[in-house]
C-alpha cells in the first residue's frame, strides 16, 4: 500500500526488493541496496513526471467546442512562428520576436481556461434542470394546497432541496459560458497579433528599410490587450475554481 501511495508499480518495488536480495547474496553489499533504492526512487518519479505532464497538457475531447478554440490558438501561434522567421533582420524583427514570445506565453492559459469550461459545462449538463424545475412547481401547488403539518414538513425539505439544486446548476451554466467566452476572447486576440505579425511581415518583405509605426502600434495594442486579457483570465479562473469546489 505504501508502495503504491508513492506512485510505484508493486511489480516495480517487487523487482527493486530481489535486486537487493541477488546484490547481498552475491556480497555486493551497500552496491545493492544502492541500485535498489535507485530503481524505486527513479519509478516514483517517472510516475510524478507522467501525472503532471498529464494534467499539465491535458485537453478537451476532440469535436467539443473547447477544443477548437484551443487548436485555433495553437495554429494562430504556429502561424506567428512563421511569420517573425520571415522578417528581415533589425529592429522590426527583434521587436516582432519579442511580440511574439508574449503572445505564445499565453497559450497554457487558453488551454487551462478551455479545459475548466469544458469540464463546468460537463458539470452543468448533469443536473437536469428542467426537471428540477417541474419538480419545484409541483412541490410548490402540493403546499399551496395546505397539506397536514408532517406532509408540509417533508414538502418544505423537498422544496429546499429542489431549489438548492437548481442554483447550483444555474451557477454552474453561467460559470460554464463566462469560461467560454473569456477562452474565445483570448483565441480571438492570438489571431489579431498573428494578423498584426503578418502584415508586418509583408510591409518588410516588400521594402526592409520601411518603418511600419502604424502596424507596429496596432500590433503593440493587441499585445497589450492579450496581455490584460490573460491577466484578467486567470484571475478569474482561480475564483471560478474556488466557486466549483466549495459549491459543486
Amino acid at each position: 500500500m505504501r508502495i503504491r501511495a508513492l506512485g510505484i508499480d508493486p511489480i516495480v518495488g517487487v523487482t527493486a526488493l530481489l535486486v537487493m536480495a541477488c546484490g547481498l547474496i552475491f556480497g555486493l553489499g551497500l552496491w545493492a541496496v544502492a541500485v535498489g533504492a535507485l530503481i524505486l526512487v527513479a519509478a516514483s518519479l517517472s510516475g510524478r513526471v507522467v501525472a503532471w505532464s498529464m494534467r499539465r497538457f491535458a485537453l478537451p475531447p476532440v469535436g467539443t467546442s473547447e477544443r477548437v478554440l484551443i487548436s485555433r490558438s495553437l495554429a494562430a501561434a504556429a502561424v506567428m512562428r512563421r511569420l517573425v522567421q520571415g522578417v528581415p533582420d533589425g529592429p522590426v524583427s527583434q521587436r516582432c520576436q519579442e511580440m511574439e514570445r508574449q503572445a505564445r506565453a499565453g497559450l497554457p492559459t487558453i488551454r487551462a481556461l478551455g479545459l475548466q469550461a469544458f469540464r463546468v459545462r460537463v458539470l452543468a449538463a448533469g443536473i437536469p434542470v428542467d426537471r428540477l424545475e417541474t419538480e419545484r412547481a409541483q412541490t410548490a401547488d402540493l403546499l399551496a394546497a395546505r397539506p397536514e403539518e408532517r406532509l408540509r414538513i417533508e414538502l418544505d425539505s423537498s422544496l429546499r432541496s429542489t431549489e438548492a439544486q437548481l442554483r447550483t446548476g444555474h451557477r454552474l451554466g453561467t460559470l460554464a459560458e463566462e469560461l467560454f467566452a473569456r477562452t474565445r476572447a483570448l483565441t480571438t486576440s492570438m489571431e489579431a497579433v498573428a494578423a498584426g505579425l503578418a502584415e508586418l511581415q509583408a510591409l518588410s518583405s516588400s521594402d526592409p528599410t520601411t518603418q511600419p509605426q502604424v502596424a507596429l502600434a496596432n500590433l503593440s495594442r493587441e499585445i497589450d490587450a492579450l496581455r490584460g486579457g490573460l491577466e484578467e483570465a486567470q484571475t478569474f479562473g482561480r475564483r471560478a475554481a474556488a466557486i466549483h469546489l466549495l459549491e459543486v
